[in-house]
């Protein structure tokens, strides 16, 4: 049928979908039903059109094809394809030109085309776009970007029609347009698999598409695709590598899970896993298979320690200037304590970890006093995983300008991109050690300058980083790395409870000091468990602060006590919506002004992990909101940026880490059963300065108390650093340090 735009009905700006109101004059096209309810005093239907990026232009006819579907709406008008008709007078031209659909034409420039080239512009635009450069004002630039967008938006909108059903994002479909050019649609019908080969195409979603399109089975580019997909499935879980069983077997499961009929034989995914192995898609080493940046990252991290853990060392004795530090800042350190000062001082690399109340600020305040009396002048550079954690060292220490790794290592894009920078500190200090995944360790141990010192200070009983490997636990499990482990938690008049019940928990014990600072609020349901939140976040807010409350919880989704239905709750609470026009919507999600936001990537202003307040909301702009962050940091973000926040009224406990607040809300509930373990419970307290306050039953608290049996993950790291330190000692003479391993991380 033959209809023009009116009204936007609802748009998502992140994945084009949008249902618009249209009019057309072509009655009989039209159901019984949908003519009932016309009263707009003219001839024209108004009816309810959904699709994806579908043109919002009034000047402008479209030809739709589709079907008519019932919805809770009524019926509406579900387009597969469309073509537009662009109306043939010189002023419907124009406005279709300088509609914002190509890049460099506004009205004037629309203007003066069409006074050059009349009712033919299209023509001209389509078949001699270099006839342009006729037109005043139009240099071989200007040219270029029309003739680009002109040809991206023709493509990319027959692209979006054909992927619409597989509620594929126009910036996934840039990608495709990117990787197969104007030829993209054709390249999937025929060779859907192709598009495993373009980053952010999971194998699940791409096997889907194929079985709608051109399905084959034993396609070698879908027995590839699975087989990443295990791996990638495998990163995602932590694990740096795979044993080759455990991959064919999972690859072999997921090609046959609707392949009844002809499923794939086991040969035919041995034969490709082979080529893979010859083209360095994937490495395979001891039965062991990598990514080949993950295997990248592993070994040269673990010749890099090993280097360093052969470096001669200094003999300089640091007890002098230890006694002077302590009587100086008025600090007096246990045995334990003074042993890791020197360590550090001694070696050029080492570790001190342990639980919070044991001193491990004491101990890095000290060591920066020494260190500054041992080696004037020399360079120290403070740093952390994430931007939290990184002004909580400089807050807690005096010292100024703790930097986060990524920022100190110019990785504030994608890190995959970036030229390796070398570090010139001479003394490195890295807190939140157990956040270090394998990808950041790389990085670090990489930019290393000769000569540099390294600590390392963590607590091994947090939960490991969010991205592959357990790089801490390696570090100490290896045997080779100084390491003092501080385990005593000073019972001084003004300790908490929250330090004293983390002590506990660590050692599985259940009988916990409760008080004012660490409560327990029974509930006997997840319902019940929300209330309680939501009345305790009301009270906790008024007393410290709508930034220093924090809610955590273990899931994201799966309960309506997680984050994302406690968001939207607590939201309501602590900023009602008064002004519609200082709210956007943004896919699934909503960002009003005042809203409590957390940035999800790095970027040069802002970190991963950080914090801040929506101070404008600005529909009309190209920036649509800013964000002030802690430090008077302010940054900008496009529609397209937007995915790089979302809600922080309540976040996961593994976002958390590395975050210090004044007052932690946390529900710990039975059906919590999968994610209940020592490690999440313990990391998910120790984030709280002044205040914990658990919602849930005690069988759940107990249940994850004594439940310390964390995955494992696949990591050889320790193992490499151990025959690299080997390869390198051999026939020499070298003093090994022997460190108190526990247990559980002895390799």
């Amino acid at each position: 049928m033959i209809a023009s735009y009116e009204k936007t009905i609802y748009k998502n700006e992140e994945n084009g979908f949008c249902i618009l109101r249209m009019v057309s004059e072509e009655k009989e096209e039209f159901p019984k039903e949908t003519l009932k309810h016309q009263n707009f005093g003219d001839d024209k239907v108004r009816f309810s059109v959904k699709g994806y990026y579908l043109p919002e232009r009034t000047n402008m006819m479209l030809e739709l094809n589709g079907k008519w579907e019932n919805s809770k709406y009524g019926l509406q008008y579900t387009v597969d394809s469309f073509r537009e008709i662009i109306p043939k007078t010189k002023e419907g031209i124009a406005a279709y030109l300088s509609s914002g659909l190509i890049q460099g034409v506004g009205p004037a420039t629309a203007i003066l085309i069409v006074s050059k080239f009349g009712l033919d512009t299209l023509e001209v635009l389509e078949h001699e776009p270099e006839r342009l450069l006729e037109v005043r004002g139009i240099t071989q630039k200007k040219l270029d970007k029309i003739r680009q967008s002109f040809a991206d938006s023709q493509s990319i909108r027959e692209l979006m029609t054909f992927l619409s059903p597989y509620g594929i994002s126009v910036n996934k479909a840039k990608k495709i347009q990117e990787a197969f050019g104007v030829n993209a649609v054709e390249t999937i019908k025929n060779r859907p698999f192709a598009l495993c080969e373009i980053s952010g195409f999971g194998f699940l979603t791409v096997d889907e598409m194929a079985r709608k399109i051109n399905f084959q089975p034993d396609d070698p580019l879908r027995i590839e695709g699975a087989i990443l997909y295990v791996l990638e499935d495998g990163k995602d879980h932590g694990n740096v590598y795979l044993p080759e069983s455990e991959v064919l077997k999972k690859a072999l499961e997921m090609l046959n899970e609707k392949c009844e009929d002809t499923p794939v034989d086991a040969s035919a995914l041995r034969e490709v896993y082979d080529l893979m192995q010859k083209k360095k898609t994937i490495i395979s080493e001891h039965e062991q298979v990598y990514l080949p940046k993950l295997y990248l990252y592993e070994k040269e991290t673990a010749k890099n320690i090993a280097a360093l853990l052969c470096r001669k060392k200094k003999p300089e004795d640091c007890k002098k200037f230890l006694e002077e530090a302590q009587k100086e800042n008025g600090i007096w350190l246990s045995e334990a304590q003074s042993q890791a000062v020197e360590m550090c001082m001694e070696h050029p690399f080492s570790i001190i970890t342990g639980g919070p109340g044991t001193g491990k600020t004491t101990v890095l305040k000290v060591i920066l006093a020494v260190y500054g009396k041992m080696f004037q002048g020399k360079e120290v550079l403070l740093a952390a995983p994430t931007g939290r954690a990184a002004r909580k060292m400089s807050e807690s220490t005096g010292y100024p300008n703790a930097s986060t790794l990524h920022s100190a290592l110019s990785l504030t894009s994608d890190a995959n991109e970036q030229d390796t920078t070398v570090l010139s500190a001479d003394f490195i200090i890295v807190d939140e050690a157990s956040m270090l995944d394998m990808q950041l360790a790389y990085y670090l141990f990489e930019a290393l300058a000769s000569g540099t010192k390294v600590l390392f200070v963590g607590d091994i009983d947090q939960l490991p980083s969010v991205g592959a490997g357990n790089v801490l636990s390696e570090l100490i499990g290896c045997g080779l790395v100084p390491v003092t482990v501080l385990d005593t938690v000073f019972r001084q008049q003004n300790t908490s409870r929250i330090a004293l019940n983390a002590h506990a928990m660590k050692n599985g014990e259940t009988k916990l000091l409760y008080g004012d600072d660490f409560q327990f609020i029974d509930v006997s349901d997840v319902a019940e468990a929300v209330q309680s939140i939501q009345e305790i976040y009301q009270r906790a807010v008024k007393t410290y602060g709508l930034e220093q409350v924090q809610v955590l919880s273990p899931f994201r989704l799966k309960s309506d006590a997680g984050v994302k239905n406690l968001n939207q709750m607590l939201r309501e609470l602590a900023n009602p919506l008064i002004n519609k026009t200082m709210e956007l919507s943004y896919g699934s999600t909503s960002f009003r002004f005042g809203d409590k936001v957390m940035q999800t990537k790095n970027t040069e202003v802002a970190s991963n992990g950080d914090i801040g307040f929506i101070g404008k909301v600005d529909k009309n702009n190209d920036e649509v909101l800013t964000v002030k962050f802690s430090d008077h940091r302010f940054k900008t973000y496009t529609i397209d940026e937007l995915n790089q926040l979302e809600l922080a009224y309540a976040t996961t406990i593994h976002k958390s880490q590395g975050s210090e607040y004044e007052c932690v809300i946390l529900p710990i509930l039975s059906s919590f059963y999968v994610m209940l373990q020592r490690a999440l419970i313990y990391t998910a307290i120790t984030r709280a300065k002044k205040k914990v306050i658990l919602v849930g039953q005690k069988k759940a608290l107990f249940m994850a108390i004594h439940k310390n049996s964390s995955v494992k993950r696949y990591t050889w790291l320790g193992k490499r650093i151990q025959d690299a330190y080997k390869k390198k000692t051999e026939g020499k003479k070298t003093a090994v340090v022997h460190t108190k391993i526990p247990e559980q991380l002895a390799l």
